[in-house]
């Protein structure tokens, strides 16, 4: 049984044993659904994918397995977040940092040194049913390395928070403002911060914003001294439901299927009063809930898939934002999946892709000093027609 890094929820994980037979027969039948992969990219047209055997391969491996295990299975296999960090540090000869957030069961965890000069302040994706997996962490140690050989140096911290069904929102909120806390508190002006987050990670930094702007009751509010630099979000899980638009086009071509999403969605809300359903699910929320934005976050990037299923509700997010905020930039990536770029470091794959260079560009702007004064307008880069 896997060893927890949270005190409150023992069944974390606690498979049954036909559970666990499951999990075998799936991991035994993927060989053969990997090796039809092969043979269908080999032999049939890619339609403009342009993805190489290797992707096409961890596509399709990430896809079979999240669409056949349920959450116990999920965690069982994958573990827990501090376990992944701790091992994948370990094989990328990283120190394992650890400082534990006091009051709310949740950590940072840094990737490479402890910096609090400038920090990337990371919130992980996994529909708030999994962990982080080693793949995200692989991506973000590629971003701060990149940055450093333009010559800033960053800290990158990974919120390590609790996860369904061990708590409800807004639990994953009040650690996510813990967080924040935390690393103004060790010395980073907001100015040098940008918080990023991937799927449900990205649901989680809206809903941080949605809270600095109108604080959640019994949520602590936080007031800034002056705007975080920026707010990246890949790929953010905000239709928990879906069942419409891209969810239908693009269900057969993203590597979370529109019935995996309605899955965790449930397992999600579950609980969660009606009057925080906005903070989960910001499409459907009044178009007035992000007024103000732009005196909490100086530059905001969105980026989608155009094969995901996310695609169209990311836009009318997107749209949204810009509403209230002069300085969104919008990026659909063409015959891009859910966090694409992420799969890149899960097989290996040597040509990384172009939304990759683009989201390093993005944060090293907000580093400089004298990006602050550049007008971001929004834009739509590769979209799908």
């Amino acid at each position: 049984m896997q060893k927890l890094d949270t005190k409150h929820d023992k069944q974390y994980g606690r498979v049954s044993w036909t559970e666990l037979a499951t999990i075998v027969l799936v991991l035994g039948q993927l060989p053969s659904v990997l090796l039809w992969s092969f043979f269908k990219s080999t032999f049939t047209p890619s339609k403009g994918t342009h993805k190489s055997w290797r992707r096409n391969l961890g596509d399709t491996a990430f896809r079979f397995v999240a669409g056949a295990w349920n959450i116990r299975q999920l965690q069982y296999c994958f573990g827990t977040t501090q376990q992944v960090y701790e091992k994948w540090a370990r094989q990328n000869g990283l120190p394992v940092l650890v400082d534990e957030l006091k009051g709310e069961d949740a950590r940072l965890l840094w990737i490479g040194p402890r910096r609090t000069d400038r920090v990337v302040l990371y919130f992980h994706g996994g529909g708030y049913v999994v962990p982080m997996q080693d793949f995200a962490a692989s991506f973000w140690n590629y971003t701060r390395l990149e940055l450093g050989r333009r010559h800033l140096n960053v800290g990158v911290a990974v919120l390590n928070y609790s996860i369904v069904p061990t708590v409800t929102f807004p639990a994953q909120l009040k650690q996510a403002v813990k967080a924040l806390q935390y690393v103004i508190a060790s010395g980073c002006k907001p100015e040098n911060i940008q918080i990023v987050g991937d799927s449900a990670g990205g649901n989680l930094a809206l809903a941080l914003l949605a809270h600095l702007l109108r604080p959640v009751k019994g949520v602590t509010p936080i007031s800034l001294a002056s705007e975080i630099s920026g707010v990246y979000l890949m790929s953010p899980w905000v239709s928990l439901a879906g069942g419409s638009g891209s969810f239908v086009t693009n269900d057969s071509t993203d590597v979370v299927g529109a019935s995996t999403f309605a899955y965790c969605g449930r397992k999600v809300f579950a609980g969660v009063p009606d009057s925080l359903h906005m903070y989960l699910e910001v499409g459907k929320a009044p178009a007035s809930l992000f007024n103000g934005v732009q005196g909490i976050v100086d530059r905001i990037l969105v980026t989608a898939g155009g094969a995901e299923c996310l695609r169209d509700d990311i836009a009318e997010v997107a749209s949204r934002l810009s509403v209230h905020h002069g300085r969104v930039r919008f990026i659909v990536q063409e015959n891009g999946v859910h966090n694409d770029p992420f799969y890149d470091f899960l097989v290996g794959e040597p040509k990384l892709s172009d939304l990759t260079p683009e989201i390093v560009n993005w944060l090293e702007e907000g580093f400089r000093p004298s990006s602050s004064k550049v007008e971001i307008v929004t834009s739509e880069v590769g979209l799908d027609t």
